[in-house]
């Protein structure tokens, strides 16, 4: 925080019939009013839809002022808020409990909603969006997952932006595919209501903002009123730069990811038992390392076969990256652009993938081949990276091409200027239709 900034910490008890609150508050320069509504802490942006969500926030802070308001789902996410207060005006946190969230959708499997918003209700959350909609003068309010666009729609007469990401229902239908019952039938109701949900949504947004070409299409062949435009994501080229660190003596190949995450869990199961034995079988040494925080038991089970090593959480990815020959991202479930192939890529590490992988790399320009390794079939999935294991130059020629696609495709400050540009063209079109008042106009009549 700079000198010319000031911040005030207000933590007044709610009511205790409400889910605990932590908010700060700071002043801010001039700019578009801008309310931001998450359905995590953007912060440590560790993570995929914290990343995103942490250099949106970053960005748009520069010209603009944020009021965030955030739901925690971890008590220690309450606490770790106070950072953003270097990009935001406002930022207050909502607690929510996961076994309330649970609770609430398996409830409202009853109903007609889609259980990923029961999970993601908070009284406390919807009742300070109003308090705020009310008292302050918001130029547009920004929604981030579609979890959060019933929030965004307490707020009258503003236009509202929602950054879908991906298209949700269509990963649903995913997971309902790789299930067994009773999870099978469950994902495949979630999958059809959320897909009418996001469909009903998108109609009532000024924009939907959506982190591939082939997410935006895939919304706009179920809804083709919807609003929709791309804003990829991006990588940090400095933080993900190739170490100075020498490569493992071994043939070496790494994931990394939160292993608990269902669609990690599949990719990694399946690839450890039915693609890593046959590069076992030419390659006698070499390794698998499965990297990443709080490994499910099935995750944790793989590191019984030989040549997997299951690490848990780690400080910091980079040290594996560097040591590694080429990392592996054979996920079978997926949807939208994974940050962490973007991060492989960017520390000049030879990447092997899935189709679905592959297909979220669209707006890169890559080739398979030529740029990384991409198959669903086990075999061909083994081939190609029995080819990178035996070929140190074309290992290298292969990072050193998708690094240079990487770097013109997906910066974070090229792709979010298209994000700024896509939060003032709704304000400026909403104005067209329905004049604001000014500013000081709304001071006054608060």
């Amino acid at each position: 925080m700079s000198d010319n900034e000031t911040s005030t910490i207000d933590e007044a008890l709610p009511p205790a019939s409400a889910p605990a609150t932590l908010s700060f508050r700071r002043s801010e320069p001039e700019g578009l009013r801008i309310l931001y509504l998450c359905h995590r802490t953007p912060f440590p942006p560790n993570k995929g839809d914290k990343l995103r969500a942490f250099h949106q926030i970053r960005a748009l802070s520069k010209r603009h002022r944020i009021d965030l308001l955030t739901l925690a789902d971890q008590a220690e996410d309450m606490e770790r808020t106070k950072p953003l207060l270097q990009w935001c005006e406002r930022v207050e946190a909502f607690r929510i409990h996961r076994s309330a969230g649970y609770l609430r959708s398996a409830l409202g499997a009853l109903s007609r909603r889609p259980l990923s918003l029961a999970f993601f209700e908070s009284g406390a959350l919807a009742r300070r969006v109003a308090e705020l909609a009310a008292a302050e003068h918001y130029d547009v309010v920004l929604a981030y997952s579609s979890s959060m666009a019933p929030y965004a729609e307490l707020v009258p007469d503003v236009p509202k932006v929602l950054d879908m990401g991906d298209v949700d229902s269509a990963k649903w239908v995913q997971y309902a595919r790789f299930s067994s019952f009773p999870k099978r039938q469950i994902y495949a109701l979630e999958a059809r209501r959320l897909a009418a949900y996001e469909a009903e949504v998108s109609r009532r947004m000024a924009r939907v903002v959506l982190v591939t070409s082939q997410e935006t299409a895939l919304l706009q062949k179920a809804v083709p009123e919807a609003p929709a435009v791309t804003v990829p994501n991006g990588v940090d080229f400095e933080f993900f730069r190739p170490l100075e660190l020498p490569r493992a003596e071994v043939p070496t190949l790494v994931f990394t990811g939160q292993m608990d995450y269902f669609a990690n869990v599949d990719g990694v199961t399946w690839f450890a038992r039915q693609v890593f034995p046959g590069l076992r079988a030419r390659f006698p040494d070499v390794e698998f390392l499965i990297v990443g925080r709080n490994p499910a038991p099935a995750v944790r089970a793989l590191a019984d076969l030989p040549g997997v090593t299951v690490t848990g959480t780690v400080g910091d990815v980079r040290p594996f990256l560097a040591r590694s020959w080429v990392f592996v991202a054979p996920l079978r479930i997926a949807q939208g652009v994974q940050n962490k192939v973007l991060e492989a890529m960017a520390s000049e590490l030879p990447v092997a993938c899935t189709g679905r992988v592959f297909a979220g790399l669209g707006d890169g320009g890559f080739r398979p081949d030529e740029d990384l390794v991409a198959a669903d079939d086990p075999a061909a999935l083994r081939d190609g990276i029995a080819r990178l294991l035996g070929d140190a130059d074309l290992r290298r020629a292969t990072a050193e091409r998708a690094r240079r696609k990487l770097a013109a495709a997906f910066t974070w400050d090229h792709n979010l200027e298209s994000m700024e540009r896509v939060l003032t063209d709704a304000v400026h079109a909403d104005r067209q239709v329905r004049p604001r008042p000014s500013r000081a106009e709304g001071v006054q009549s608060a």
